[in-house]
């Protein structure tokens, strides 16, 4: 259980959350004081709440829950669904293509004329909507998603692979430990899974430093 001060109660659930490492629907909470402006700025009070995620048997539960669904069964609703989300933009895109990738994994493919414009600057576009997607389909169904956007994706891979191809071959030559570089957002799931697919003898585990940047750690199993 934690406390936390902030502005407004919405304020403070989301440190919370974020503290947590879970989603405000997921927080049991309390509002020990409500916010308050004072008069002409004297004795303004924040928000605190005290805040703890929900009990794990009622995680398992919705975890059983969404274990249910096959991608095979939601794809035409959740295609649907997407199609009708971005058809609000100012964009002109072809209809967004959603498949099976593999029993756990939803491809979803944008195309068109303004698709680009989707991955933005440093792919700040691209990640945002790749945050929203998973946050609306990993808990209501269960199953992660892999977003391309104009062969965004792809190309990312393929950097990352080149620059994984040496240390994976020093790694393999050695039992030394090794830690890569920080990398940005989905920069770091596709790192994880190129080093656990080629190198399934070493403890693979994804880590934050000071700056809350995202790396990577390889060691020995029995390190």
């Amino acid at each position: 259980m934690i406390k936390i001060s902030a502005s407004d109660v919405e304020q403070a659930l989301l440190i919370a959350s974020k503290e947590l490492n879970c989603s405000c629907i997921d927080l049991d909470y309390e509002v020990v004081q409500q916010p308050s402006n004072g008069l002409f700025g004297i004795g303004k009070k924040n928000a605190i709440i005290v805040a703890s995620i929900k009990e794990k048997q009622n995680k398992k539960s919705q975890h059983n829950e969404i274990k249910k669904f096959k991608i095979e069964d939601v794809l035409v609703e959740i295609k649907q669904e997407i199609n009708d989300l971005f058809s609000k933009l100012p964009f002109e895109i072809n209809e967004i293509e959603v498949n099976k990738y593999d029993s756990s994994i939803i491809s979803i493919q944008f195309k068109g004329t303004d698709s680009a414009l989707l991955i933005g600057e440093k792919g700040y576009r691209y990640k945002a909507i790749s945050y929203l997607l998973f946050n609306w389909i990993n808990p209501k169904y269960g199953f992660n998603i892999r977003l391309e956007i104009e062969k965004f994706l792809s190309n990312q891979e393929e950097m990352i692979e080149a620059y994984l191809e040496p240390i994976i071959k020093e790694i393999k030559q050695s039992n030394n430990a090794f830690t890569t570089k920080p990398f940005d957002g989905v920069l770091a799931y596709i790192a994880l899974k190129i080093l656990r697919e080629n190198l399934p003898d070493r403890f693979i585990m994804i880590k934050k430093n000071e700056h809350n940047e995202t790396y990577i750690v390889v060691t020995n199993n029995n390190e």
